[in-house]
């Protein structure tokens, strides 16, 4: 029986190899480099939005994956108008079990040259740094998923899940591309388990690692605008029809207006998670926010922090406010727009109806400027939550992997509605205040080094989730 186990073994070896026996070792300091020269004839590629032009970013990137045997398409130009388009591609794996999405988006804002130290479209590399719009947002992002993916297949690593990479037009603006993805191609995501796009910082603060934020959930978008009618007139005779002060009176009520307070399971978990960075009160005040919100000094403590009063409620900025163009004129109408960030719990209609009553003005006609996509909470007992957690935890042992929410807008919640688990992630590791300058900013890079580990850790987090 001895003897006839010695003689099997060399057999199972062979026939169910490890995947360290069958994967090739991945030279990173050249991936590296090659991923500097994408990036750089990536910004090179001109997709400002507005007008977006993202289709030449899509065969740019298709032109890559094919020179590596891995099909594209181009797709949903005659949806996106001319010059627009949308890339899908896929790794193969043994479909064992189901497949992770790479999403980025190829649009990127506008750039004003003259306030910038280099051409913001030239892709410059210099002084260890790829600079030029959509370094940061998200181009960057876009290339490190693009050569992990091309390292996993040049490796020979034996995948479990296929791995798909797709390209969206238009998220800086409407979110039309992923909107146009996911109702006409239904059937490329049915097999897809879990999403990773923007959404979760990796925060440096004074050289000190703050933790890896992992995004699930997201607040949404409600943008209002407030449009009030009168008579117009000459300015030297007031008259009652003015319509500014009745916009302006009810302004003043909405932003006096404290929207209630509301932890979600990500909120708290995130705010548990940092408290070991405190000491002291300010320690068991996070650990227990929801006690602490109750307690005054706490709460004075905790929404001073712009970010953390954020993700604690709906939030509502007034930020664009239109009257007459002539000082000496009455106008006819005044009209105010608002930005209105919802909760994922909060209901539209519960919380638009409440403002109206705040207005006290039956004269206010409200519009929807942008409606609230899709709730976004995602659970953290998966296989690729965990994979996060041990791919940050091998570079930094005993790293925070935590749940910040994300208070901005991305194309996650559009993928959420079709069941699959959307992560936030940004690979990157920047200190806090360069990752505000830069984002929609002057001057935006990123360094060569950081672009090398952040393709190393989706790296290491796809295979991890095999």
């Amino acid at each position: 029986m001895m003897r006839r186990l010695l003689l099997l073994i060399p057999l199972i070896l062979i026939a169910a190899p490890t995947r360290a026996q069958s994967a090739r070792p991945v030279d990173w300091n050249a991936l590296r480099d090659e991923a500097v020269q994408v990036l750089s004839d990536y910004i090179r590629v001109n997709t400002t939005n507005p007008p977006g032009n993202e289709k030449a970013g899509a065969e740019f990137l298709a032109a890559i994956l094919r020179r590596e045997g891995i099909e594209a398409q181009v797709l949903d130009e005659e949806v996106l108008g001319a010059g627009r388009a949308n890339l899908y591609a896929r790794l193969r794996g043994d479909g064992s079990k189901r497949a992770i999405a790479l999403v980025h988006h190829m649009d990127v804002v506008p750039a004003s040259a003259q306030h910038w130290t280099v051409d913001p479209l030239s892709g410059l590399v210099r002084d260890g740094y790829v600079w030029g719009r959509g370094a940061i947002d998200m181009k960057g992002d876009g290339v490190a998923h693009l050569l992990a993916m091309i390292a996993l297949k040049r490796s020979g690593v034996r995948l479990t899940r296929d791995i798909v990479y797709i390209a969206n037009a238009d998220e800086e603006l409407g979110s039309t591309g992923a909107v146009a993805f996911v109702d006409r191609h239904p059937e490329l995501l049915r097999d897809v388990e879990y999403l990773i796009t923007e959404g979760g910082d990796i925060p440096i603060q004074d050289g000190r690692l703050q933790f890896y934020g992992v995004g699930v959930a997201e607040k949404r978008t409600f943008w209002q605008r407030l449009r009030v009618t009168g008579t117009p007139s000459h300015a030297s005779r007031p008259t009652r029809e003015n319509p500014v002060p009745r916009l302006v009176a009810a302004l003043a009520r909405i932003a006096e207006y404290q929207t209630p307070l509301e932890v979600t399971p990500g909120v708290d978990k995130y705010f548990r998670d940092i408290s070991r960075n405190y000491e002291g009160q300010q320690r068991a005040w996070l650990a227990d926010v929801r006690g602490a919100l109750a307690n005054p000094a706490a709460r004075e403590w905790i929404l001073s922090d712009v970010y953390w009063n954020a993700i604690l409620r709906n939030t509502i900025s007034l930020t664009v406010v239109n009257g007459s163009s002539k000082t000496n004129v009455i106008p006819a109408e005044a009209v105010a727009e608002i930005d209105i960030r919802l909760l994922p719990s909060a209901d539209p209609d519960t919380v638009l109806a409440r403002l109206k009553t705040i207005a006290a003005d039956s004269g206010i006609t409200w519009t929807t400027i942008m409606a609230p996509k899709t709730p976004l909470e995602n659970p953290v007992d998966t296989d690729l939550f965990r994979a996060i957690e041990r791919a940050a935890r091998e570079r930094d042992p005993g790293a925070l992997v935590t749940t910040p929410m994300f208070t901005a807008a991305s194309d996650r919640p559009t993928y959420r509605r079709l069941g699959i688990v959307t992560y936030g992630l940004d690979p990157f590791r920047v200190e806090n205040a360069e990752h505000q300058k830069m984002m929609h900013g002057n001057d935006e890079r990123i360094s060569i080094e950081n672009l090398g580990w952040g393709t190393r850790f989706i790296y290491d987090i796809l295979l991890y989730a095999q």
